[in-house]
Order: C-alpha cells, then sequence, then structure tokens
C-alpha cells in the first residue's frame, strides 16, 4: 500500500498541493500509482495503470532539481545509473 505522504515529500512545498489536489478531485486511488513523470517545462502526469492524470503545473528547473535532491536525498552520486536511464524505483513509498 502506497503512502501519499511518501510521495509528496519528493515534491517541493509549492507542489504539494497540487499533487495532492489532483488525487482528491480527480478521485484517485495512490494504490494504482504505477509512474510519476516529471520533465522539466512540461506537468506533471501521474500513470495510474492505463489512465494517466495531469496535475495542472508546469515544471521549472528548480523544482525539477528539488525533486531529484529529494529523491536521492541529497546524493545524487549514490543514484546516477538509475537517474541516467531515467528511471527511480520508489521502494519507500510503502
Amino acid at each position: 500500500m502506497i503512502n501519499i505522504k511518501n510521495v509528496l515529500r519528493c515534491f517541493p512545498i509549492n507542489l504539494h498541493k497540487k499533487v495532492e489536489e489532483c488525487f482528491i478531485t480527480e478521485n484517485v486511488n495512490i494504490n494504482l500509482l504505477e509512474e510519476i513523470r516529471a520533465r522539466v517545462n512540461r506537468p506533471i502526469i501521474l500513470k495510474l495503470g492505463r489512465e494517466e492524470k495531469i496535475v495542472e503545473h508546469i515544471l521549472t528547473r528548480e523544482e525539477m532539481t528539488e525533486i531529484i535532491g529529494h529523491i536521492c536525498d541529497n546524493s545524487v552520486y549514490t543514484y546516477q545509473n538509475q537517474i541516467c536511464n531515467r528511471i527511480y524505483y520508489f521502494a519507500r513509498w510503502s
């Protein structure tokens, strides 16, 4: 079971509310969350099985840097292979 607080902690404070609202207003079951697509100058996409939900926010370079820092616990070197492959598995979500 995925804990939404663990997912939200990866986002900058200003995005917590927007991502959380997407789950609430769209009536999304967080346990269906398979992937979060976050790209600079694009909206965040939550992949839920065959469905995708778009978080209405264009991600800035600074926000992306902060997200990567949160995900890697500010140790990018430790996760560099996964980052280079554009994949990071969130074992800490549960």
